[in-house]
């Protein structure tokens, strides 16, 4: 993963240049500043990069990796050595080892002067640029059955042929292999009679603008021979103007129907709609493409943009048995059950039932080999397969390079694992090779990050966040063993799940998907020969009793262990002092000695038990937290953060702070994190306290926490006050538990004007009756009722004027969802989890009956569904 090592060279160097623990003499300091430019033309070099899969190239590209991690390698391995790395003093003490740097500086330069003359003289064979006239023969409908294809094609056609006269524009949009060209083909063939004219042309990730001219006008000729009966003059051999010039012309006489099949690129489409004609006759364009961005793009109206579904089991079943057995009966029965579990392995890519469909329509039709293919030889299948693994390569190369290493990262967790986004995020910014080149932050830049990779259908979006955005998400099973076998061979990151792990001494991540694997003597020791590992993760399922874990890695960067429970505090960790990133799952009380992780930004640490003691939730934070000036994220679990005895203490880059006990929330406190944003607190209410705010009444004025999300540990029986003026008037997102309001306060509440996402859970406000006649949320848009008492909601007309999103849980007594709810024109989606048959009845009544064109959604789910999630989040 050159790219990666890349612009991890870069940001390591960058921190030594600026290190003022640090001091560089010359000619030092110019020989670093001179690889620094070396680093930054690298980096340059692969914005230009064009998704070849050249072997050439990729072996340039694997010797711009290995001479990367080199000298990254020495840089921080002379970090570590000396604290004044190549300083006056240092030269006398370490002289050899300043020789060394020295040396792999000029190395580094030496390969990149060599590789800047191997690109020079490298061109791509031609076979490496297919041509688009040998991917566009002239189509003329499949006929065939299509599995699960039924009700997307009636709706593709029907807006086709649909009433509207202007010329419009219909997108397919999904992954590699879910069939959007089978689909379009099935459609094409089924109403081209509508059309006089009529043109289907594959594009692909490489194209020529002038060829795409020319296969339109050669269909259209084709397609009317009568009309134009000059169709043996030169008119293709013309300039591209011309060529244009004549297919407009030809375009604007007939109502037309054009295909343009597999577009990668925007610009492809802004070149392409100047030529369509739009004469009002009912003309249609179809589009299909891997790409979000250039669905949308195609058109204005979302309407017209399809997203191509998957096969659910049923659908894969069937398919899957047409392919194995044709017209032939299945036999012998008994394979029907097995096969339906192959069949749902494939997780409705119709690509990946076809290819194992085939596998087995060549193999031995026997229960056994069946259950084989099951167990075990399903991802060798799948691995195997040349026109399936050429589908998939061909979303990874022309990933931009930035999003690469992102991508080929989903492959560290295991295939059916959830991957919670906030975690994720979290593991991105730590490992270093991700570089914001704006002003936003990394946390948000990786965001846009994994935006990109789903809008690329890469990546499947499994939960939305309150806000809309993505909150747990995985990699469909073909890319996820793609992620495997690439990262692989260009040594991203290596899988520990058995015994035998050879070749892991060079690796630079290591995945450990069992974390029992600690106690074998084997893994251990060969894991304490990997002097270069920079991340250790343990994405394995939890295990609650203690495992030699090998901690001798001074070089590492991110340390994932919230899946293991330590019982003492692990004193190697914070020899780590190269850390970022540290998770781990701990009951007990923090050292002192954790401000020695100078690097670290990420900190977590969850505790094992969910019923602790209150002498357990009120152990504090050393003092010398305050030390740790790079923190972005802190979240420990019922600590109190102490009030920093020095006037200069600071944590300037602290984003978030969440399971802190509220006692810490002090304005002295607050004060000291300016960039906070996202605040989470445990409230443990002292005996005869009626107001469980009151912690907040001497905050600093104006605050920027954007996000405030509020528990009580130990709710108690009574009315409790609510401060008349709310401390956090910029709040967007509130999340209120077990606080006990009367809903009476929620007036207050609706003074947050820029409140956009409210979550009440665990009796957070209580009472039978809620009204909400006298005041309103302007700003809402997401809207959670947890376990409450509530039985009879009123609300008025603009009472929720902008909500998009209203989700009830566990509300047992509330029998009706207010019926003006049907008249909120942003409203999306009603879910409900665990709720009585006649509230759900209720929303289904006034969704109906909504005036406006926009369906209401309504969804109804069981708190079983995510068990699987919640098992690692919360030990």
């Amino acid at each position: 993963m050159a790219y990666a090592a890349v612009v991890s060279l870069k940001l390591t160097i960058q921190r030594l240049l600026k290190s003022s623990q640090i001091p560089i003499p010359q000619p030092h300091l110019e020989i670093i500043e001179l690889a620094y430019e070396k680093v930054k033309f690298l980096q340059e070099l692969f914005t230009l990069e064009d998704g070849s899969n050249n072997e050439r190239v990729k072996a340039v590209e694997r010797e711009i990796r290995e001479a990367a991690c080199r000298l990254e390698d020495v840089l921080e391995q002379a970090h570590l050595s000396n604290d004044h790395f190549l300083s006056s003093q240092s030269q006398t003490l370490d002289r050899d080892f300043v020789v060394k740097v020295k040396e792999e500086i000029m190395f580094f330069m030496e390969t990149v002067k060599k590789i800047k003359e191997q690109l020079r003289n490298l061109s791509l064979p031609d076979e490496d640029i297919a041509a688009i006239t040998s991917r566009t023969n002239r189509f003329g409908g499949d006929k065939s059955k299509l599995f699960g294809l039924d009700d997307e094609a009636i709706e593709m056609e029907n807006l086709l042929v649909s009433h509207f006269n202007k010329v419009q524009v219909v997108s397919i949009v999904g992954m590699a292999g879910i069939g959007k060209t089978t689909l379009v083909k099935k459609v094409y063939a089924d109403i081209a009679h509508h059309f006089h004219l009529r043109s289907f042309i594959s594009i692909g990730p490489r194209y020529g603008y002038r060829e795409i001219l020319q296969k339109i006008l050669t269909d259209i000729r084709s397609w009317n021979q009568v009309r134009y009966r000059e169709s043996n003059d030169d008119i293709l051999d013309e300039s591209d103007h011309i060529l244009a010039i004549h297919l407009w012309r030809r375009l604007f006489q007939c109502k037309y129907l054009i295909v343009l099949d597999d577009i990668w690129d925007v610009k492809l489409w802004h070149w392409f709609k100047r030529y369509l004609a739009d004469n009002r006759n009912g003309s249609r364009i179809i589009v299909t493409t891997r790409l979000e961005q250039v669905a949308e793009f195609a058109q204005s109206d979302k309407e017209f943009v399809l997203k191509k579904r998957f096969l659910n089991e049923t659908e894969s079943w069937h398919l899957l048995r047409e392919t194995v057995f044709g017209l032939e009966k299945l036999s012998p029965p008994q394979l029907e059950e097995i096969g339906r579990k192959i069949a749902k392995k494939c997780e409705g890519l119709p690509l990946a039932v076809i290819v194992v469909g085939k596998h087995l329509s060549k193999a031995e039709r026997t229960t056994e080999y069946w259950n084989k293919v099951v167990d075990k030889e399903y991802s060798v299948i799948i691995n195997s397969d040349e026109e399936l693994t050429k589908t998939l390569m061909l979303s990874y190369n022309y990933l931009p390079p930035h999003l690469k290493a992102c991508f080929l990262y989903i492959g560290v967790f295991p295939h059916d694992y959830e991957i919670p986004v906030s975690e994720l995020i979290k593991l991105w910014c730590g490992e270093g090779f991700l570089e914001s080149s704006s002003a936003k932050s990394l946390e948000n830049f990786a965001m846009e990050c994994l935006g990109d990779l789903v809008s690329r259908s890469v990546v499947l979006v499994r939960q939305q966040s309150s806000s809309g955005r993505t909150k747990t998400c995985r990699a469909h099973s073909v890319f996820w063993h793609l992620c495997a076998r690439v990262a692989g061979k260009e040594r991203f990151f290596h899988v520990i799940n058995s015994l035998e792990n050879q070749g892991i001494e060079s690796q630079r991540r290591l995945s450990i998907y069992n974390n029992a694997l600690f106690g074998m003597k084997d893994v251990y020791q060969s894991m304490e020969t990997v002097s270069k590992v920079r991340s250790l993760l343990c994405t394995g399922p939890h295990h609650q009793y203690p495992v030699p874990m090998s901690l001798g890695f001074h070089l590492l960067r991110v340390l994932d262990a919230l899946t293991i429970r330590f019982y003492g505090f692990p004193d190697e960790v914070v020899k780590l002092v190269r850390l970022r990133y540290l998770a781990f799952t701990y009951n007990g009380k923090l050292p002192a000695s954790i401000s020695k992780l100078q690097n670290l930004q990420y900190l977590i640490v969850r505790q094992y038990l969910r019923i602790l003691s209150s002498e357990a939730h009120g152990a504090s934070l050393p003092m010398e937290i305050w030390d740790m000036q790079e923190l972005r994220h802190l979240q420990v679990t019922g600590n109190n953060l102490p009030d920093p005895i020095s006037e200069g203490a600071l944590l300037p880059n602290l984003l978030t702070l969440l399971g802190i006990s509220a006692r810490s929330c002090t304005k002295e406190v607050l004060r000291r994190m300016p960039r906070l944003k996202k605040l989470g607190i445990q409230i443990e209410l002292a005996l005869g306290v009626v107001e469980p705010l009151c912690c907040f009444n001497h905050l600093p004025d104006p605050c920027g926490i954007e996000s405030l999300k509020c528990g009580i540990l130990n709710p108690k029986v009574g009315v409790p006050a609510l401060p008349s003026v709310l401390i956090f008037p910029s709040d967007q997102k509130l999340t209120l538990s077990g606080l006990g309001f009367p809903w009476e306060y929620m007036s207050i509440i609706a003074k947050l004007s820029n409140l956009e996402v409210l979550k009440l859970r665990c009796y957070a406000f209580q009472g039978l009756k809620w009204e909400v006649y006298d005041y309103n949320f302007s700003r809402l848009k997401f809207l959670m009722l947890e376990d409450t008492n509530l039985e009879d909601w009123y609300a008025g007309n603009e009472s929720f004027p902008s909500l998009e999103r209203l989700i009830i849980g566990h509300c047992y007594k509330l029998n009706e969802i207010p019926l003006e709810f049907g008249d909120i024109k942003t409203l999306e989606m009603i879910e409900f989890v665990d709720c009585s048959p006649t509230l759900v009845a209720s929303a289904k009544q006034l969704a109906e009956k909504r005036s406006n064109k926009r369906k209401i959604q309504i969804c109804v789910k069981s708190s079983e569904d995510d068990v699987k999630l919640k098992s690692r989040l919360a030990p």
